[in-house]
């Protein structure tokens, strides 16, 4: 790193900080969706192009998955889930990115450590690899790297598709264009419908998947109303979260709060005994901090999905997936937030049947393994049967 980079994060540090820093993520947040919204107006008329799909052939039976990941959530959640697919190994790069997590240094970082990754396991021989890494990370040579180690087909997942697709050009490092890097896939993942479109006019192969769950063993169907919580939120402080947590304050209704940044938050080791030992979970969905465009969220299918009450900010994608009022619940804006509340706040019954119809339909429909077996299914991949389902009953 140059002294004048490291001048300019110095400065930042000293500058950006409490009210002054709110102010600055918040800006930038208004400068993105600014941008977003212009490139969908640029394509209003833009024709809808047909599916594309991936030019490889699939057709052998699905053995080896290699997953490649900065790791924080990947590994306790995704990796379990593939593994009832096919054998899992993973790489994980967040030890290289730790120590350098921007820019080049990134970028070289990622680079080597795929570089090592692949000259000590030069047995390894997976059938698919699946690449889920931000763009500032990714590099020319870290795909040259994959491709003349493995021959198989290689998948790539992007779960920020609204706030990193386009080169808006806002974030400091310059670096939000994950759109240059989608050809050098042969299949791409969104879980942004609209983002399909934005592919496929690239000339790239892309389908259209959404978060999923991981269900523990020791996970059931809920069935006691007694909840320790009487409203929560978890996840660490943002700006649009403390805006629409100091809000509900002013009103009268106290969150409790788990994540870092909280004024007295507590460290959640196990995030689901939070989920369901709350009469209602708080989810806050927006993709930037300016709260005018939401994002499906892995949080979307990880809290519901384990058998907990849901109140989220409402997103035209997700009753894809949820039956409102039934499985899940939304508002659309803080009024909203706070008669729905009012109402449910009183009524634990309510919040349990709510909780047991998200519990079912995720153990039907929303695990990680049945979003990835109808991925690789469509791609042309023969998987192995289903493994016996766990009791959830």
């Amino acid at each position: 790193m140059n002294l004048i980079s490291v001048a300019k994060r110095w400065l930042a540090g000293l500058l950006l900080r409490g009210r002054v820093l709110d102010w600055w993520v918040l800006r930038r947040g208004r400068q993105s969706d600014g941008a977003y919204r212009a490139e969908l107006i640029k394509r209003f008329d833009a024709a809808a192009l047909p599916v594309r799909r991936p030019e490889f052939a699939g057709s052998d039976k699905l053995r080896q998955i290699l997953l490649i990941a900065n790791c924080q959530w990947e590994q306790n959640d995704l990796a379990p889930e593939l593994a009832r697919i096919a054998d899992t190994r993973l790489l994980d790069l967040h030890p290289a990115l730790k120590s350098a997590p921007e820019g080049p240094q990134a970028r070289r970082a990622v680079t080597d450590a795929v570089r090592q990754f692949s000259e000590a396991n030069r047995a390894l021989s997976p059938d698919v690899i699946l690449f889920y890494l931000r763009p500032a990370s990714l590099s020319d040579g870290v795909f040259d790297v994959l491709r003349s180690r493995w021959k198989c087909p290689l998948f790539g997942m992007n779960l920020d598709d609204r706030m990193e697709f386009f080169p808006y050009g806002v974030l400091a490092s310059g670096d939000d264009d994950y759109g240059r890097w989608v050809k050098k896939f042969d299949l791409n993942i969104t879980n942004c419908l609209p983002a399909t479109d934005w592919y496929h006019q690239r000339g790239a192969a892309c389908i259209y998947s959404p978060q999923g769950v991981h269900l523990t063993q020791e996970l059931t169907l809920p069935v006691s109303a007694d909840f320790k919580y009487k409203i929560s939120f978890l996840g660490s402080r943002k700006v649009e979260r403390a805006a629409v947590i100091e809000e509900l304050r002013r009103e009268g209704i106290s969150v409790s709060l788990f994540g870092a940044g909280w004024p007295n938050s507590q460290w959640v080791e196990n995030p689901n005994a939070v989920f369901r030992g709350s009469q209602i979970n708080l989810g806050i969905g927006f993709a930037s901090p300016s709260l005018a465009v939401t994002n499906i969220k892995g949080r979307d299918f990880e809290c519901p999905g384990v058998g907990a009450c849901y109140l989220t900010t409402y997103n035209w994608e997700l009753p894809l997936h949820w039956e409102l009022g039934r499985e899940i619940l939304c508002y659309r804006g803080i009024q909203e937030l706070i008669e729905i509340y009012s109402w449910y706040g009183k009524r634990p019954e309510e919040c349990l049947k709510i909780a047991q119809a998200a519990w079912r339909r995720a153990v039907a429909e929303h695990t990680w393994e049945h979003r990835f077996r109808k991925i690789f299914e469509q791609a042309g991949f023969k998987c192995q049967p289903t493994s016996p389902a766990m009791n959830r009953t």
